[in-house]
């Protein structure tokens, strides 16, 4: 996270309901459209991604609707958790974690059954990219199916083109690409989603997002929001946008990719079989086990990274490519690791 954004958090003391916030949260969603490259509809909610995930099933899905959703790791699988909960039928496209699902993968799927399709961007378990153009465009072939995108790790740290790529609805959040801490989540959909809206019946209060549009219409939140963070997110946002969003996907890229090569060459494995440059996933040479290569990379040298999580718990690491990080960064990391290897190996 950058000074400015941290400045800009600790120094409001601003009223929700007051003129200065509604014209800081007009100009903060026409700057969201920017980074997710949409017209249509943006709302920002104080919750984590987890919370804009569910406000999506909630408000786009029916009790008699037929999703799909694909799990290929922990984050993919949590589309299938949420609308399992809310009795929502569901059906599953399992994805060997580290591959992408392909379109011979969907082939086998009635998909005109479906009323949404529920995807993921950027896999941040395993740090593996999906082709969410192609995937989007054939579903929109074959059914006229919602297509939802968890694009929490790829928006402002890698391309993403929402109108373009046919998303319907994309969620993201505060504490990945946008370098702010966690504490917001952002929803965005088009007209095609919003018309479900009205027509849905799984019970929500808090996560309506019809009391969101009214309450925007006037530049408002409907609930209380976290108004430091807020400022933080449009600070974030400006800088993003005056480097241009382009150089930003670039910047993580080359990043990314001198990450990856450096570490091969340290005996390092690219866990992902189609990374992603938001973040990369290593394994480990000499069975070097994860835990141990963390706690000393911290407790020596002051460097976070983290353990992968649940079956891959200790078989892989994860470092994130994305934020206020520069390609100096990313040599200094690699030289840290050389130096914990010689240590450990």
């Amino acid at each position: 996270m950058p000074e400015t954004v941290w400045s800009s958090i600790i120094s409001q003391k601003t009223y929700h309901r007051s003129d200065e916030f509604r014209q800081m949260f007009k100009g903060l969603k026409e700057k969201l459209r920017k980074l997710f490259l949409t017209e249509y509809e943006i709302v920002v909610l104080t919750c984590s991604g987890t919370g804009a995930m569910e406000t999506s099933v909630v408000n786009f899905c029916n009790k008699k609707d037929k999703v799909l959703y694909v799990n290929q790791g922990k984050f993919g699988n949590r589309w299938g958790e949420i609308c399992k909960t809310y009795d929502i039928q569901t059906d599953e496209l399992y994805i060997r974690p580290g591959y992408a699902p392909q379109i011979k993968d969907i082939e086998s799927y009635d998909l005109e059954k479906y009323n949404a399709v529920f995807l993921t961007h950027s896999e941040t378990s395993t740090a593996t990219l999906t082709d969410i153009k192609t995937l989007s465009n054939y579903i929109h072939e074959k059914t006229n199916a919602l297509v939802i995108v968890d694009s929490i790790t790829s928006v402002c740290a890698i391309e993403f083109r929402m109108d373009e790529w046919g998303v319907d609805v994309a969620v993201s959040a505060s504490q990945k690409g946008f370098m702010c801490p966690p504490g917001l989540s952002i929803v965005a959909f088009n007209e095609k989603a919003k018309e479900k809206l009205g027509n849905t019946d799984v019970s929500r209060y808090y996560f309506d997002l019809r009391k969101e549009l009214e309450s925007g219409k006037n530049n408002l939140t409907s609930w209380t929001p976290s108004i430091p963070l807020f400022y933080g997110l449009d600070t974030a946002s400006e800088m993003i946008l005056s480097e241009g969003l382009e150089n930003r996907w670039n910047r993580t890229s080359r990043s990314a990719g001198y990450f990856r090569d450096e570490s091969v060459k340290l005996g390092f494995s690219i866990y992902s079989h189609n990374p992603t440059d938001s973040l990369t996933a290593l394994t480990l040479p000499n069975n070097l086990k994860s835990d141990l290569f963390i706690r000393s990379l911290h407790e020596q040298y002051g460097v976070f990274i983290s353990n992968g999580q649940g079956e891959l718990r200790n078989k892989i690491i994860r470092v994130s490519h994305m934020g206020n990080l520069e390609l100096d960064d990313f040599k200094a990391l690699i030289e840290t690791f050389q130096k914990q290897l010689s240590e450990l190996l």
